[in-house]
């Protein structure tokens, strides 16, 4: 067969970012400005992600930027309580937590450690845009123990990686607007950067953390009559990428007309210049290990339909690209060219990152993983899922930690399951949780829990087959999440 026939080409639109620039003004009056880019860069600020092109507003400053009643600091609650907020503004945060020392910290952690708000760069920015809404965000990255080199040095190493990526891409052009997932810009920035915006207020980034620390009571406030301009350049092109995508017909006359989507995705976040070590991120967990599980469960279809006992239902294997550029490939999929009529579409079932242990996971033992979306548009869904994985005897706690639409790290959004929940069609997301590789370079492969990411398989392999096996699909019966 020609391997071609397996893959489902689509056009991207990219852009790579040159320069971004960050200028303060105070009282109408520009006082500094800093720049970097691939070329030159200064002491002051680095973008960390981020695309919209020019952000102008006013500043707030909001904490450490943590909402966590378990750990006894909320800085959220403070600035409802203020009458603070930072929508149409930047959104100023110091990039960790209250530390006594970069492996103490000072709030209620189990073990005493930094928790994840400081381990995990990637929570506290997606909690934040989700809850404080801000134009901009800006990280104080220099004030923190745990921060080795000078922000000049981390800018040029951003700088570097952004000149090996492929940068932002879309299904459209930028003049498209449509289908591209918006984020508001990301900075480091220095200390000595920070105070400068600081100015109005008569207060410093190292007073204030001070303070915070002591009393472990949150500080937030606007600054007044300061603003801040954010600017990124990019260039643009076109390429073409593909999706994966593998059938198996159903055998029954009738039901084979209506199809089962498994789906993962293939992609990875590509090169990190990390200096002499190895730079590539091989993404094991993200997403290696739902790549490798439907490769596996279709194995398990196949061999099942060789023997005669093949699913009732037709059964539609995809592996999409572009998840990490805003799920790029599943919305191809399920927008503009969907090889399956979405009406005849019964459910999806989304496999990403089943091969670690989550640190912060509830509860003593590994034998989990957290469901998402199961019962948002078909409590039958949910039904099943929860009855085959004791009638099959794999008992494994299916967690719903992460189950909601009001959860503040919004995992029910960001990954590939979206595009088909979003068309009301009933799926449930698979997925263990992040750790302390999670977008880096040592998320490898002797790291992934091989044994128990076996049995998520075999469970979801089980409650697949339940669905292209029954006499009828799971029916539709809550609101969704539009």
């Amino acid at each position: 067969m020609d391997p071609s026939a397996y893959f489902q080409p689509f056009d991207v639109y990219g852009n790579r970012i040159t320069s971004a620039s960050l200028a303060i003004s105070v009282n109408g009056k520009t006082v500094h400005t800093s720049t970097n880019s691939a070329i030159k860069t200064d002491d002051q600020s680095y973008l960390v992600f981020g695309t919209t092109p020019d952000v102008t507003g006013g500043v707030v400053f909001g904490g450490y930027g943590i909402g966590d009643d378990d750990l006894g600091y909320n800085d959220f609650k403070a600035m409802e309580t203020a009458g603070v907020s930072a929508e149409d503004s930047w959104l100023m945060l110091l990039a960790d937590e209250p530390l006594a020392s970069a492996e103490q910290s000072l709030l209620n952690t189990e073990d005493g450690k930094p928790s994840a708000w400081t381990t995990s760069r990637f929570r506290k920015i997606s909690t934040v845009a989700s809850i404080a809404k801000p134009s901009g965000i800006l990280l104080v990255v220099d004030s923190s123990p745990l921060f080795q080199d000078s922000v000049a040095e981390a800018a040029a190493r951003a700088a570097a990686s952004r000149s090996q990526g492929v940068g932002s891409l879309s299904l459209e052009p930028r003049t498209g607007g449509g289908r591209r997932r918006s984020f508001p810009p990301v900075f480091a920035i220095s200390t000595s950067f920070a105070d400068q915006i600081l100015q109005t207020t008569g207060r410093s980034i190292q007073s204030i953390q001070s303070e915070i620390n002591s009393s472990l009571q949150p500080q937030v406030f606007a600054v007044d009559g300061v603003e801040l301009t954010g600017s990124i350049e990019q260039d643009s092109f076109q390429a073409q990428t593909e999706n994966v995508v593998a059938f198996i017909e159903g055998s029954d006359p009738k039901l084979k007309d209506e199809y089962l989507v498994i789906s993962s995705q293939y992609d990875h976040i590509g090169m990190s210049d990390t200096g002499d070590e190895d730079g590539i991120n091989n993404g094991a967990d993200d997403d290696g290990s739902g790549t490798v599980t439907i490769l596996e469960i279709a194995e398990a279809f196949v061999k099942a339909k060789a023997d005669g006992v093949g699913p009732r239902r037709s059964i539609l294997f995809l592996n999409v690209a572009g998840e990490e550029k805003g799920l790029l490939g599943s919305a191809y999929y399920a927008d503009i060219e969907p090889i399956i009529p979405l009406e005849k579409t019964v459910t999806n079932l989304n496999i990403d990152m089943i091969g670690r242990i989550d640190p912060t996971h509830p509860g003593e033992g590994s034998d989990y993983v957290y469901i998402i979306g199961s019962n948002l548009i078909s409590q039958e869904l949910h039904d099943i899922n929860q009855r085959i994985n004791k009638l099959v005897g794999i008992n494994i706690d299916l967690n719903e930690r992460f189950n909601s639409k009001d959860d503040p790290n919004q995992f029910y959004r960001r990954s590939d399951h979206w595009n088909f929940g979003k068309h009301n069609i009933p799926f449930i997301f698979f997925f263990t949780g992040t750790h302390e590789d999670y977008h880096g370079v040592d998320d490898e492969p002797e790291k992934i829990e091989y044994d128990r990411m076996a049995r998520i398989g075999q469970l979801i392999f089980a409650t697949a087959w339940q669905i292209a096996n029954q006499d009828n699909r799971p029916a539709v019966s809550g609101t969704g999440f539009n």
